[in-house]
């Protein structure tokens, strides 16, 4: 029987990944299994926005949208033994001079709710670096997260 180890993993944010975690990424992205419970959030991001697709950037992977709206993106990366792997996306726009729209957001499934890493709150962390870019954006005042069930803006960037 193998346990898994306890040994610390390290969160970093980081803006590209390097190309060798294309296979992770993509597995992340697209595969994961936590996605038909925020599907209508998907769709309408795709809808709106244009679907997601990974890059290879002059500083590494990113990710954007095949719609014509420019967006950034924030990786949670785990560092664990000399080994790196992203456990966490979030893609979000600037879409109006008052408002940043989070388009995209995914963790790993052990780092969701329920997973054996969920203590570590990394949804809540990729959203609140996201506020913290608002709160240093002139003019914006709202942060709005498409998958919520009531996509209401109540999410003040200043909060």
């Amino acid at each position: 029987m193998v346990t898994e180890s306890k040994a610390p993993r390290d969160i970093v944010f980081l803006s590209s990944l390097p190309a060798e975690n294309h296979r992770q990424l993509e597995s992340l992205l697209f595969f994961n299994r936590q996605q038909d419970k925020v599907r209508p959030g998907i769709v309408d991001a795709i809808a709106r926005y244009g679907a997601p697709e990974i890059v290879q950037g002059a500083n590494g992977l990113k990710v954007r949208v095949a719609g014509p709206v420019e967006v950034q993106c924030l990786f949670a990366v785990e560092r664990r033994e000399g080994h790196n792997r992203p456990v966490g996306l979030i893609l979000y726009t600037r879409d109006s001079f008052e408002r940043i729209t989070v388009m995209h957001l995914v963790v790993a499934e052990e780092y969701a709710a329920g997973g054996p890493r969920a203590d570590q709150h990394l949804l809540l962390r990729l959203v609140q670096a996201v506020r913290r870019v608002a709160r240093r954006t002139s003019g914006i005042r709202h942060v709005e997260l498409l998958y919520s069930q009531s996509r209401l803006r109540a999410e003040a960037a200043c909060a």
